[in-house]
């Protein structure tokens, strides 16, 4: 297994590893023998720019999406709706047959929320399509509901559900591991802040083969890779460092105009073949400027 586009779905992104997840988040036993295991791709999804997001079908009937956030966003609900209606489409080989009067049959979705942010949180939270809609006076149906269950799986938090995954337990403790790392190399006052999260990162990945979790993985990452993992964490750090400037923005102007400049800038950088940690200093000199100028 190497790394790909995300450590996220480097983890996951396999029929054995998806099962095991699902089973740890819900008690269930389906065994590999007896399940069939389908990974959907999501590559035009509404997700993050990461891809830090997973689909599978169970035996064809159950359809999980999964992603994960170090952030949590109140609108992950309506950001589920895409993908999942895509999702039912391309599970429909006749096109034509929504216009027959044949029921066509749907797997049944679920929405899952992996949270290792820093931010409080509890160990489980369900966020509902529903709490973004407009009051209406005398009317209180939701005639459409979407239900995405946040699961915590910071170090502490969630134990029993992290240890049942294998891989889920070594990406949690190696988040955790490296944001230790992170504090004590800031805190020593030796290290150059450029190199802080390299070192961290590669001390992290120590821990966790000293530990045995995912050493096979480990092993497989050249120096490259690492620095890869490092540009994709750097990317992510300043997405969120955007978003909350833009959130702060539209707070105050009643719109979320500054959000939507931030998306704007990262791609208008990619499109002109920036590599992430171009980008993400490009992010922060912005932040800084518009910071200023206010």
């Amino acid at each position: 297994m190497a790394y790909k586009d995300s450590l996220f779905r480097s983890l996951f992104g396999n029929e054995r590893a998806a099962l095991e997840l699902y089973n740890a988040l819900h008690g269930t036993d389906y065994s590999e023998r007896d399940t069939r295991i389908t990974i959907n791709t999501l590559n035009e999804s509404f997700f993050t720019p990461h891809k830090n997001d997973l689909s599978f079908l169970i035996n064809g009937k159950l359809v999980v999406l999964v992603e994960h956030q170090s952030s949590i966003n109140e609108n992950m609900p309506f950001r589920f709706l895409q993908p999942i209606a895509r999702i039912f489409e391309n599970n429909i080989p006749d096109k034509k047959a929504i216009y027959r009067k044949a029921l066509i049959k749907l797997p049944r979705p679920e929405f899952i929320v992996l949270y290792n942010g820093t931010a409080p949180f509890p160990d489980r939270e369900i966020l509902r399509l529903s709490d973004a809609y407009e009051q209406v006076e005398g009317y209180e149906k939701n005639n459409l509901e979407l239900e995405v269950t946040v699961y915590n799986i910071n170090e502490g938090r969630n134990a029993e559900t992290v240890s049942r995954c294998e891989e889920l337990r070594g990406y949690a403790y190696f988040v955790h591991r490296v944001r230790c790392h992170e504090a004590e190399e800031r805190e020593k006052g030796e290290t150059a802040e450029k190199d802080v999260r390299l070192i961290a990162v590669k001390k992290a990945i120590q821990d966790c083969k000293d530990k045995s979790l995912l050493a096979d993985f480990w092993g497989t990452l050249t120096m490259e890779d690492v620095n890869m993992l490092v540009a994709e964490w750097d990317m992510t750090t300043a997405l969120e460092v955007e978003r909350e400037e833009g959130y702060e923005k539209g707070r105050e102007e009643g719109r979320e105009e500054g959000l939507e400049r931030g998306h704007a800038e990262v791609l208008e950088l990619l499109s002109k073949g920036y590599t992430l940690e171009a980008i993400k200093e490009e992010l922060a000199r912005s932040v800084i400027s518009r910071t200023i100028q206010a």
